[in-house]
């Protein structure tokens, strides 16, 4: 379900910041945009905006905003000056114009339908937008519809997740009031197509129970279920996100938790072939929970890799002595999270 807790403008920047960190360009930005959106003279904020655009007039646009905040701002005085100096030095130089960029495609909106209302057309089983004829690929919430590889879903970059949620929200409902074969169906393809494929299996091998007579869905349950199943635990919800999304993609299925009583659950309900846990997190911190992961039979052989925000020898000699079996300072590249979990997660 998504989480609708309440952050501080400074919280929320430093979720971008750490995303940017991170190398998930697309997700900084958006988290940016909405940050402005609610708090629109947050000079950090925009200059951050203006330094991760992706062309130059947007560039232009974050920095001048930066100064009507705060004329006096430095950072964006320099940036902007030494912008109109390079574009005197190419037109001297003449120098060809970039070429004009292609006008965005219109934004597809999906809109509300009366209830016990059929729609003339195909409908999208997720987000509800019409078309003139089925699709593959929901042009409004960009799920990949129907039954496939998970590697297809996985690599689907492009989901609507708002969208997607309010069709989990949508089924749950569903499936608590007429449970069927097609509401887990399309529970599990909601799941997928966000990245949360742990939470789908549940789901197909329901729908299974349903229908067993559909041998591209056991496929599908059966492919899910030899993946390796990893427990992400970071207060962070962008270190949640990016961790999840990095590793979907990479083969595994993907648990998080947001603090150390929650991931004690999960990792006794789920038993994970690997533990990610964060150091510094409210309530307990991740010594303490590791600590009690290693002194729980059921869990105690479950590796565990500590991420630390420090990259220091008395916080590893502190994670060894707590049952760690390994240690990763954030921000970390992918490649970093990569091989540790491939040489882990056995």
């Amino acid at each position: 379900m998504a989480e609708a807790t309440w952050v501080s403008p400074q919280v929320a920047l430093s979720e971008a910041i750490t995303a940017a960190k991170l190398g998930q360009l697309a997700l900084a930005r958006r988290l940016l945009h909405e940050l402005v959106a609610k708090d629109p003279k947050n000079e950090r904020a925009w200059l951050w905006i203006a330094g991760l655009a992706e062309d130059r007039e947007a560039a232009y646009e974050a920095l001048n905003r930066v100064l009507d905040i705060n004329p006096r701002n430095q950072q964006a005085i320099s940036a902007l000056s030494l912008a109109r100096l390079q574009e005197l030095a190419a037109q001297r130089n003449l120098r060809p114009a970039p070429a004009e960029q292609p006008a965005p495609e219109p934004r597809v909106t999906p809109h509300p339908r009366p209830d016990g209302v059929q729609p003339s057309s195909w409908a999208c089983p997720l987000c509800l937008e019409s078309s003139a004829y089925p699709m593959r690929k929901c042009p409004c919430c960009k799920a990949i519809l129907g039954i496939g590889a998970i590697e297809d879903y996985a690599a689907n970059k492009g989901a609507n997740e708002e969208l997607l949620l309010d069709a989990v929200r949508r089924f749950t409902q569903m499936a608590r009031q007429s449970d069927s074969h097609d509401v887990r169906v399309n529970l599990a393809l909601a799941y997928l197509n966000i990245n949360r494929s742990a939470e789908a299996l549940p789901h197909l091998r329901k729908a299974l129970s349903m229908n067993g007579a559909n041998p591209s869905l056991a496929r599908l349950a059966e492919s899910l279920a030899a993946r390796k199943l990893v427990v992400a635990v970071d207060d962070s919800l962008t270190v949640r996100k990016i961790v999840s999304i990095t590793l979907e993609r990479l083969g595994y299925r993907v648990v998080t938790a947001k603090e150390g009583s929650e991931a004690l659950v999960v990792a006794a309900e789920a038993q994970p072939d690997l533990i990610l846990l964060d150091i510094t997190m409210p309530g307990m911190d991740g010594y303490q929970v590791c600590k009690a992961i290693k002194q729980n039979p059921a869990t105690r052989r479950i590796p565990v890799v500590m991420l630390s925000g420090k990259d220091g020898f008395f916080d590893k000699v502190k994670g060894r002595l707590a049952g760690a079996t390994d240690y990763i300072t954030k921000p970390f590249h992918e490649a970093t999270l990569a091989e540790a979990v491939k040489k882990y997660a056995q």
